[in-house]
């Protein structure tokens, strides 16, 4: 499994846990992308996939204690520089930084990751 269809896999799996359903609707801009760079449907899709989850975790931080490993798993997948920050700062506003990092830090987490735990 490459690193996107991990990410993806990861944040399916979170969705399905917080019962949320995401659905895809054509984009002729999305299919005019993907036709330069091949990945772009994955990344599109990951980022819409990421932003439901966030707003289903910011609304209800039980959220976040409950699915904290799927959280957790969603973050280490999620290898691009600036956006695993959202998700890293609902996970440290539940559970507090010192725990998140460390969390973090035993899951594998990439420096990137690290540096949003840290604030």
């Amino acid at each position: 499994m490459n690193g996107l269809t991990a990410q993806e896999h990861c944040l399916d799996e979170l969705l399905t846990a917080l019962g949320v359903v995401w659905s895809e609707s054509p984009d002729p801009r999305v299919e005019a992308l993907a036709e330069r760079y091949p990945d772009y449907r994955c990344y599109h899709r990951i980022g819409h996939k990421r932003q439901l989850a966030l707003r289903a975790l910011e609304a209800d931080r039980r959220l976040v204690l409950g699915h904290y490993p799927a959280v957790l798993r969603a973050v280490v997948a999620d290898r691009d520089v600036n956006s695993p920050r959202w998700l890293v700062v609902v996970l440290a506003s539940a559970v507090g930084r010192r725990r998140a990092e460390a969390d973090l830090l035993a899951a594998g987490a990439s420096a990137d990751a690290l540096r949003w735990a840290r604030g």
